[in-house]
């Protein structure tokens, strides 16, 4: 037993330097990642404009952005001097809000740590080297509150108290000047000459209502100030969108096919073919590849307008539209109506037609019921079968903790301390990032699957669920497993002293204290994880988008290189 004890001890004195030496490594991978993507990309995008400039040349109507130059460093000075007027006006409302939270939080979080690293920080390393055993404390330990204790914690109380009112004073001046752009945003041109602007959307219209002339009588029924000018109930498109889409693929093939033929802006000697039938490259008949794809757009369009010239005929919908005179008017009815269901629909301001989820719209009230109960089965499972993970990687932000009790994690510790120290620095975040990725994907489409009918309120339900999953999971759950990990150590340690039952029982009127110093310990995690998952955010796209920008970047790389090794000193 005196050897488990003397284990522990180790264990503990290994830790205090292995935790500085686990978050510098982790610090320097993801500073030099940084560093190199950086690089990369100032290396790449003077040459590949069409994909890192994309807007410059497929702008819509006036919206070009701003000029850059063509040296590395050429979109600083757009990214400094572009104010918010201009890029409401580039990018929409969303974008603008999107960029002034997030410049929100910079701000925000420098006023903090410049308050912490002036007053905190200098409270504790003092209290440390005064009160604390250099044997007890290490580099990081010394930054935290962990062993300050008596008066001096009056000090972390009123800066609790100055940096709650530092959040609700920056969230107060940002939600004034949303304001502001949101009612810029309403009258601007762009908003006030769109068709959506103006029009309202119905939905759950009942059955007996289901025509233009229905839809008409529910809005006279409450006797709305400004009448319809145009109303038209939903109707089903059949395989309307398939065909849609079908003439997109189409499209682009052409495309494809015309880039290849007008290659650098010159008519190339052959045209594209294409060969359709055969087997593995055998047999089959050769098309012109241009004509080929141009009578298959032909042929989409004609379907798709012989879809459209019957739609009035086709069976009626549970939603429909109603366009007003002016967006004024729109706004009006539709705050008139809101919280109320005239004839049991329910009226709102129509979204962008691009917004809609058009298959969700005409679910009846028990189906969409009966999918929200069966999504919400879904994402329990989900997120229980996503905190499994959670065990693997509190374990592994545990590593220091284990070298006492796991044979060649000691060994290895022993053999390699800056190994051992890299490892139990990288593996944790990289592992948690992994098994997050996929999880955002899956509530979205659940939350499609639920009857959510615009992407917006996709894009809402994801952040309010993937946070409450996050504070769960890795708040409490994580923590609570640190917790485990810790009472087990000090229980091992007080039989190894030879303690009683009764005394270790007694003893665990501490545990609240194990608890406030598992949260201090576990911020060298906190420390590691956040900026793996700060360079990982582009895991929030869609895996098709994902991979769609791993294989740009791969190709523009390759391309890159060869391009120097056919053309040296060459710019």
């Amino acid at each position: 037993m005196g050897d488990v004890v003397g284990s522990f001890v180790d264990e503990n004195e290994a830790s205090r330097t292995l935790a500085p030496a686990a978050v510098g490594s982790q610090v320097l991978l993801m500073a030099g990642v940084s560093l190199v993507t950086i690089v990369v990309f100032n290396v790449l995008r003077p040459k590949n404009k069409i994909v890192y400039e994309p807007k410059v040349k497929y702008h819509v109507g006036e919206k070009k952005p701003p000029k850059m130059s063509d040296g590395h460093f050429g979109w600083l000075p757009p990214l400094i001097h572009t104010k918010e007027p201009e890029l409401l006006d580039k990018v929409g409302l969303d974008a603008v809000a999107f960029l002034r939270f997030l410049r929100m939080l910079r701000w925000l979080f420098t006023a903090i740590a410049i308050l912490a690293c002036g007053t905190l920080l200098p409270v504790n390393i003092v209290y440390n080297l005064k009160n604390v055993k250099p044997g007890s404390r290490d580099v990081l330990s010394m930054l935290t509150l962990r062993d300050v204790s008596g008066s001096v914690l009056f000090v972390h109380v009123a800066a609790t108290y100055v940096f709650t009112f530092l959040v609700l004073f920056f969230v107060w001046v940002n939600w004034r000047r949303m304001v502001q752009l949101r009612r810029a945003w309403f009258r601007s041109p762009e908003y006030m000459e769109s068709f959506y602007a103006r029009t309202l959307m119905v939905l759950k219209v009942p059955r007996k209502y289901h025509s233009d002339e229905g839809i008409r009588g529910i809005l006279e029924s409450v006797q709305v100030p400004y009448p319809a000018t145009s109303v038209h109930v939903g109707r089903r498109v059949g395989r309307l969108p398939e065909l849609i889409e079908f003439h997109n693929n189409a499209v682009r093939e052409l495309e494809c096919a015309l880039v290849r033929y007008l290659r650098g802006g010159k008519i190339g000697a052959r045209r594209p073919t294409l060969t359709k039938g055969g087997f593995l490259g055998i047999g089959g008949k050769k098309y012109d590849a241009i004509d080929f794809y141009t009578n298959k757009v032909k042929r989409c369009e004609a379907a798709i307008e012989a879809y459209r010239d019957e739609i009035d005929t086709r069976k009626a919908e549970n939603y429909g539209f109603a366009s007003m005179a002016a967006v004024p008017f729109a706004h009006v009815v539709a705050r008139m109506l809101h919280g109320k269901k005239p004839r049991g629909a329910v009226v709102t301001l129509a979204p962008n037609p691009r917004d809609i989820i058009w298959q969700n719209l005409n679910k009846s009230d028990a189906k969409i019921a009966s999918k929200k109960m069966l999504g919400w089965v879904y994402l329990l499972v989900v997120c229980f079968c996503n905190t499994l993970p959670l065990l693997v990687v509190s374990f592994l932000a545990n590593l220091a903790s284990l070298t006492a009790y796991v044979g060649f994690l000691s060994a290895w510790s022993d053999r390699s301390h800056g190994t051992f120290a890299v490892i139990s620095g990288v593996l944790p975040p990289a592992v948690g990032a992994l098994f997050g990725w996929f999880l955002p994907v899956v509530m979205r489409w659940l939350s499609r699957f639920q009857g959510a009918t615009t992407r917006s309120r996709l894009d809402r339900s994801v952040v309010a669920r993937y946070f409450a999953f996050l504070v769960v999971s890795q708040l409490l759950i994580f923590t609570l497993i640190g917790v485990i990990i810790n009472s087990v150590k000090e229980i091992v340690a007080q039989i190894g002293k030879g303690a009683s039952f009764q005394t270790i029982i007694s003893n665990m009127d501490r545990l609240p204290d194990t608890i406030n110093r598992t949260y201090i310990d576990q911020a060298n995690y906190w420390l590691t994880f956040f900026p793996a998952t700060l360079y990982m955010t582009r895991r929030d796209l869609s895996p098709e988008e994902q991979a769609r920008r791993a294989s740009h970047s791969a190709g523009l790389i390759t391309a890159e290189i060869l391009r120097s090794l056919r053309h040296p000193g060459c710019p």
